[in-house]
């Protein structure tokens, strides 16, 4: 892939990143203020929040998930690098493309089983507990969650060193105009 695929990528994936840190940045807002509202009526009013855990249970899982390809873009992932002062570069190229390689194979993996327990779930019509919320929905939004995941790993292995100068270029850009 060339340098200008790699630009081009960057772009959509910034105004992506975008949408999905919104959406996760709201179901934390949501959760705070369920949180407050539960503990503020269970303890000063005697009246708890019905199904207030499930709610939170929910967005947690959206907020983990949807952040899940952000991370995995600008590779945030929890790292240990013993011997990375030992290694040639070429080699560490080498062995960063491998890596997301596989990974891209574990996260496609990982959907498409999602994605099946999802329609699963949606064939048996599976609810939650309390407020009877169809669990199918969290699972599908996993499963997209874990396929953009796999999208990017793939993106990341084909692209190599590419996809960080690319983004290096349009991060600053890109950043100051979120803001």
């Amino acid at each position: 892939m060339t340098h200008t695929s790699a630009r081009l990528w960057c772009g959509s994936a910034a105004a992506l990143k975008r949408l999905l840190n919104l959406l996760a940045a709201l179901m934390l807002l949501l959760m705070m203020a369920l949180t407050a509202y539960d503990v503020a009526g269970r303890y000063l009013f005697n009246q708890p929040l019905i199904g207030a855990s499930e709610l939170i249970e929910i967005m947690l899982a959206a907020a983990i998930f949807l952040v899940l390809p952000t991370i995995t873009w600008h590779r945030e992932h929890v790292a240990v690098d013993l011997t990375e002062h030992l290694l040639p570069p070429w080699l560490r190229r080498l062995r960063d493309r491998l890596c997301h390689a596989f990974m891209a194979v574990g996260a496609a993996y990982l959907a498409t089983t999602v994605w099946k327990l999802a329609e699963r779930a949606a064939r048996f019509n599976s609810v939650t507990e309390y407020l009877s919320i169809p669990s199918a929905w969290a699972m599908y939004l996993i499963a997209a969650s874990l396929w953009l995941t796999a999208f990017t790993f793939l993106v990341l292995a084909l692209l190599g060193e590419k996809a960080d100068q690319a983004w290096q270029q349009q991060a600053p850009q890109q950043e100051a105009a979120a803001l």
